[in-house]
């Protein structure tokens, strides 16, 4: 009988060392958020933030090859999961008799775009720059304000408006991305017609597959019946299927998962579709997306663009502010809950990166400029917006944790 052991190859080590790595992300992200959790006003998803710096390109540097593409096979479910959550908050029946927060999110949108892209002007960034990056501030990072409010537990007007307006903030903003970037960008190889079908096919394509995945999953929902283990696996598997679908039809993730979650909201009027808690699930992929982020964080990023990464922050902060407190007392909201509103929309969206390298095929001259800017304020709003997020809602009095 031969006892001889298997050789160790090359090819071998490489995974052992990918799983290895994998193991000690989730083991060190759950120890820097649970250092975290112990300062009061500190969520926990700084910790992973932390833990990713020091592991990423800026410290160790040791997220690189194979650990960095099962990282961002995670960070797409986690985003997927995320946006679904927090989709089902927008419930178009609430939001007609809440019209005005509908009108708080359009104004915001277009103040947002017009402080900041004049803000940037003024210090000298060329003007399609400033222009792209006015569009992308519009966004709010979906996943810290999801991760914030149920840490918390929070409930109430503040908590319902924020996570509404998270929501929406992203549509409009993807929305005035692909329908922006084809009038104002001049790649040279590319002809406009070219940008102007992309776009169509980026925006379309998403609500179609959205339309698509929800035709799906509803009837297998109703043969499943109301039975919560049934449809979280149901609910996993058909969201991986359509982030599979959109990543081989080039089509953009996040409006896909939105467009789902609110179609599956509004659209199940028998109520076939039960609210789940991911629970578990969802720590692992919250985990996983955060220390990405940190391991994307790079200090030196900040050392050319510091004074446009204020300008745009503080440009940004003022046109959010502007835009609740226009429509607060109309919408029979205290000033101070329109301020903490206000403070919650400060997280920057963690999905900027991801969608900047996406359309990179077809603006790789934009793309590149754009880059170094949106990672500045990424380094800055990722650390400091989770905080901004967690106080808001602490002194709002909707925070269920004591």
């Amino acid at each position: 009988m031969d006892l001889s052991f298997p050789s160790l190859t090359l090819g071998q080590g490489l995974h052992w060392n990918a799983l290895l790595l994998f193991g000690a992300l989730l083991l060190f992200g759950l120890i820097g958020g649970y250092i975290a959790t112990k300062t009061h006003w500190v969520p926990r998803i700084t910790g992973y933030l932390v833990v990713g710096f020091i592991l990423g390109e800026g410290c160790l540097n040791l997220l690189t090859g194979d650990v960095l593409e099962v990282l961002n096979i995670f960070a797409d479910i986690a985003v997927a999961l995320v946006v679904y959550q927090l989709g089902r908050y927008v419930d178009i029946g609430w939001l007609r008799r809440e019209k005005w927060l509908m009108a708080t999110v359009l104004v915001s949108s277009i103040l947002c775009f017009i402080f900041v892209s004049m803000a940037l002007t003024a210090i000298g960034v060329s003007h399609i720059v400033a222009m792209m990056a006015g569009v992308f501030s519009i966004a709010t990072a979906p996943a810290v304000v999801l991760v914030v409010l149920r840490d918390l537990r929070a409930e109430g007007q503040v908590t319902r408006r924020l996570a509404v307006m998270t929501a929406l903030n992203n549509v409009v903003a993807l929305l005035a991305v692909y329908t922006l970037l084809p009038v104002v960008v001049s790649e040279k190889g590319t002809s406009v017609w070219t940008l102007i079908w992309h776009a169509l096919y980026a925006i379309g394509g998403s609500f179609l597959l959205a339309y698509l995945t929800y035709l799906l999953m509803m009837p297998l929902a109703r043969l499943l019946g109301r039975q919560r283990a049934r449809q979280f696996v149901l609910v996993m598997a058909v969201m991986s299927l359509a982030i599979g679908a959109a990543h081989a039809l080039n089509l953009p993730v996040l409006l896909t998962m939105l467009a789902f979650a609110i179609l599956s909201k509004n659209l199940d009027s028998q109520f076939d579709l039960m609210e789940l808690e991911f629970g578990a699930a969802n720590e692992l992929f919250i985990v996983m997306l955060f220390v990405l982020v940190g391991a994307s964080i790079r200090l030196s990023d900040l050392s050319t663009v510091g004074i446009a990464v204020l300008a745009l922050i503080g440009a940004r902060f003022l046109a959010m502010a502007c835009g609740v407190f226009l429509f607060a007392r109309v919408a029979r909201m205290k000033w101070s809950q329109a301020g903490l509103i206000a403070l919650g929309t400060l997280p920057m969206t963690e999905a900027g990166v991801g969608l900047m390298q996406a359309l990179g095929r077809l603006y790789p001259h934009t793309t590149e400029a754009m880059l170094p800017l949106l990672a500045g304020c990424l380094i800055v709003l990722e650390l400091a917006g989770p905080i901004a997020a967690q106080f808001a809602l602490l002194k709002s009095g909707e925070s269920g944790r004591e």
